[in-house]
């Protein structure tokens, strides 16, 4: 997410605004799952036409376009394809990849750290204490359980475990495919496509190999492979895709299929469905598609979001469970029950809001301080630090 956008066609812009609209996905799509929902206790592991009932079937069709699975393979390709197509333009040499590590260090942990503070605060000084109320679901209820216990923070900070801020896996995942994203661009090289196709299907091969790991980098690493291909051979994609809208409206089409059709928990299939979509829409993002659905992503509101994206991913689940818990303390266990999906939006639409409010305060004090801190490692060509979201 960066700091600083590129004048060229607002091309930076435009992929930051979509790694803002995935962070929104995944807070509806968590937003939507707190409660019990009739005879569902779990809409998030059936297909869409799975489940029971009027409520059910609204709260399902709300996360299969706010799709926070389908949001965070977006977030894997998209870091691929920036920090590869970065990469390409730098001279590759140890130094060059230890900036490079730190700069990834500065721009990832401090605003994650932040998050976990909030945490603490909330734990410390608000938490009430946890209880089983009467329609949470399990997914909600699970949460901060156990008492914090110094080991805890540790291992949170450490990414250890993501007890403490859920979200945290996929950051393990972005180190660790960050560590390796060097070493895939050198083998890369000069845009052959046979070596693109020997490092997309071994990767593949790693996920299907990790299919019953989805917390794993072994599952995730071919989506940024895919990124940093485009990146390698995105222009020359351009006589070979059509400009139509309708290849933009395809490849939304693919990702909305993947999340009405497969449970919400990254099985392979939906995933790959998922990938082959984003990245024509990435592809169509970064080499200056000229569909006007694309418009969208030029909007205010959408480079806003994009721009304070991360602090919001990373805050919005705190917020959404310290609502949602104040929300079951203070309804009646009848209501709750009897209207969930009108519940759930509405803590839904004020917990967005109060996120996006501490998003703010988090990009400004600690999120940008320390990402321009990070670009003091640079590498002497300086391009990673202009092109990097």
């Amino acid at each position: 997410m960066s700091i600083e956008e590129s004048s060229s066609k607002g091309f930076l812009g435009r992929l930051e605004a979509l790694r803002g609209v995935a962070a929104l996905w995944v807070a509806v799509g968590h937003s939507m799952i707190w409660l019990v929902i009739g005879s569902e206790p779990a809409i998030w592991s059936k297909p869409l036409w799975a489940v029971q009932g009027i409520q059910a079937h609204i709260a399902r069709a709300t996360i299969s376009v706010f799709s926070g699975a389908a949001a965070v393979d977006i977030f894997f390709v998209l870091s691929g394809f920036v920090l590869a197509r970065s990469i390409f333009r730098s001279n590759l040499s140890v130094q060059g990849y230890l900036r490079f590590a730190v700069r990834r260090l500065f721009r990832i942990i401090p605003a994650f750290w932040f998050s976990l503070l909030v945490v603490l605060f909330y734990l410390l000084v608000i938490y009430p204490g946890h209880e089983d109320f009467p329609g949470a679901s399990e997914w909600f209820t699970r949460w901060y359980s156990d008492p914090l216990s110094i080991r805890e923070w540790i291992e949170n900070a450490t990414f250890v475990s993501p007890w403490l801020n859920p979200n945290a896996w996929t950051l393990k995942v972005e180190l660790l495919a960050s560590a390796l994203l060097p070493f895939i661009v050198w083998f890369l090289g000069s845009r052959k496509a046979v070596r693109s196709i020997i490092a997309l299907l071994c990767t593949v091969a790693l996920a299907w190999i990790y299919r019953d790991a989805p917390s794993d980098l072994g599952h995730y690493v071919y989506m940024f492979v895919v990124g940093a291909i485009l990146a390698s051979h995105g222009s020359q994609l351009r006589s070979a895709v059509t400009e139509s809208g309708l290849f933009v409206v395809g490849c939304l089409l693919l990702i909305l299929a993947a999340s009405v059709c497969f449970p919400l928990i990254h099985p392979l299939a939906a995933d790959f469905l998922v990938v082959t979509g984003t990245a024509g829409l990435v592809w169509a993002l970064g080499f200056g598609h000229s569909s006007k659905i694309l418009r969208i992503f030029d909007a205010q509101w959408c480079r806003y979001l994009g721009r304070v994206s991360y602090s919001f991913y990373l805050l919005h689940f705190i917020v959404l469970y310290g609502t949602g818990h104040l929300v079951l303390r203070i309804l009646p266990s009848a209501v709750v029950i009897r209207w969930p999906l009108v519940i759930m939006s509405f803590v839904c639409f004020l917990s967005v809001l109060i996120a996006i409010c501490l998003a703010q305060l988090s990009y400004s004090w600690v999120e940008k301080p320390f990402t321009l801190l990070g670009r003091r490692f640079q590498l002497k060509d300086s391009t990673l630090a202009r092109t990097e979201i």
